[in-house]
């Protein structure tokens, strides 16, 4: 349908995202910005880098396997869109979900106890038993606590009207790529945790016009920051990695921050930067024409795999199954990928690996899927903030930012989430003292404090 047409399937994403965030504005959908944060990642992996081949002047030479990725992409949105809009209304209001039970009362300081919770989990992450088997995943989605804390320290300010603290929050959060460039040499992760904060906080605003504006200016930081990282990527990890002290990597951030550079659309060098490494849609139609030709699908052995990862290591030492996209990349690609020691893994990401196993029809149902599970977790999350029951919102969101990852793997996500469960229980299992029920029943309405603003119902 999309076929040859890139321009085509560009602005028809666009209208897909504005379809979705009007339908759910429009509905009064609250939201904490799950399914939002999810088509961001969507949008910025498949849609930005293809956006790069219609520019007159720059000259990529993946035209024409991103235009067929990128068509894939479009109906993987187009998917997960209907199952948003369509499906999970009904599947949330069919009365087989747990819904919100109460009004709560917290102590000021669970949202802050969350934080440190994450941070120290983020530190065990880093020695060595954050290496044992099956600690690894839990310890690794329980760093994630950090975001949550984040997001409910500033939601308490926002709730008490206090933008000076509301401003430090914001501030900590966009402090978060620095520390993981500074203590592991990704920036990926710290910023994707500045995301998931940004769109959370993004439900609280009332003027849209406003939020579009802000989020323009913020996209084009976001690039030029990007652009600069690229730039000394190298460097910047041989000085981490190397164990230099922390002086040398101040002096060497210093460095990189002193030659800032602006992104410029008409700079060659920076498209390239970002067509080079944020490009999925180029690796989905390399696996689309060869498996065209090759007939080589997986027919559902990657999804039997997400499966198997449930089973935790620690019951099963000989677990075949491994995190990471492996060489999956290159067997669905017929492309390698080689650095200075060898061949390397690259993430296959949701959509390569569903049209992997069963083409189109594969997206088109596995993306329904995930559209529907998204928005669940979303409304039940958005519920139990409404009533201030912090714990059930972390048994609830906690395990949805572990869906958020777009760019890898099923084993992955499904790994995570369960070890995101895992820690929500035991967690809340301990901060459960924090919180006390004070109404039954609780529904969402009109001036529920800590409801969204598009929460409340309009005359």
């Amino acid at each position: 349908m999309f076929r040859d047409n890139l321009p085509l399937i560009l602005a028809s994403w666009l209208i897909v995202v504005f379809i979705l965030a009007i339908a759910r504005h429009r509905r009064h959908v609250g939201g904490v910005g799950l399914v939002m944060a999810y088509v961001l990642s969507l949008t910025m992996i498949h849609w930005a880098a293809a956006v790069l081949y219609i520019l007159p002047w720059y000259r990529g030479e993946n035209g024409v396997f991103t235009t067929a990725g990128a068509e894939q992409s479009l109906y993987a949105l187009m998917a997960f869109a209907f199952g948003s809009l369509a499906i999970a209304p009904f599947v949330v209001q069919s009365g087989i979900l747990p819904r919100a039970t109460g009004v709560h009362e917290i102590d000021p300081r669970l949202p802050k106890t969350y934080m440190y919770m994450g941070a120290f989990l983020f530190f065990l992450s880093s020695t060595s038993i954050g290496s044992l088997p099956s600690i690894s995943a839990i310890l690794s989605t329980g760093q994630l606590l950090i975001v949550v804390g984040l997001a409910l320290c500033w939601w308490q300010a926002w709730r008490a009207g206090d933008r000076k603290m509301m401003t430090t929050w914001l501030m900590l959060a966009f402090s978060m790529p620095i520390l993981t460039v500074f203590s592991r040499g990704f920036i990926s992760s710290g910023a994707e945790a500045a995301v998931i904060f940004l769109v959370f906080i993004s439900n609280f605003s009332r003027s849209k016009v406003r939020l579009v504006i802000i989020g323009f200016v913020l996209a084009y930081v976001a690039l030029s920051v990007y652009v600069t990282y690229m730039r000394d990527r190298k460097e910047i990890r041989q000085s981490v990695w190397g164990g230099d002290s922390l002086s040398d990597r101040f002096s060497r951030f210093e460095k990189s921050a002193s030659t800032f550079e602006f992104f410029d659309i008409y700079n060659n060098e920076h498209l390239t930067r970002i067509d080079d490494r944020l490009n999925q849609s180029y690796l989905v139609g390399a696996a689309v024409i060869h498996l065209e030709e090759t007939k080589g699908y997986a027919n559902g052995e990657t999804l039997y795999d997400a499966i198997l990862a449930l089973i935790p290591r620690v019951f099963w030492p000989d677990k075949p199954i491994e995190a990471g996209s492996g060489n999956l990349v290159s067997r669905f690609t017929g492309l390698y990928f080689l650095t200075g020691g060898g061949q390397t893994s690259v993430g296959i990401g949701s959509v390569m690996e569903l049209y992997a196993n069963f083409g189109t029809m594969g997206i088109l149902v596995g993306f329904a899927v995930i559209g529907i599970v998204i928005t669940a977790l979303d409304t039940l999350a958005t519920e139990r903030l409404a009533n201030s029951d912090l714990n059930g919102f972390v048994l609830f969101f906690l395990p949805g930012l572990s869906l958020l990852q777009v760019g890898g793997q099923f084993v992955e996500e499904t790994a995570s989430a369960a070890g995101a469960i895992v820690i929500a229980l035991m967690v809340n299992r301990y901060l459960h003292k924090y919180q006390r029920k004070i109404q039954l029943p609780a529904s969402i309405g009109p001036g529920m404090p800590g409801a969204p603003p598009v929460l409340h119902h309009r005359p």
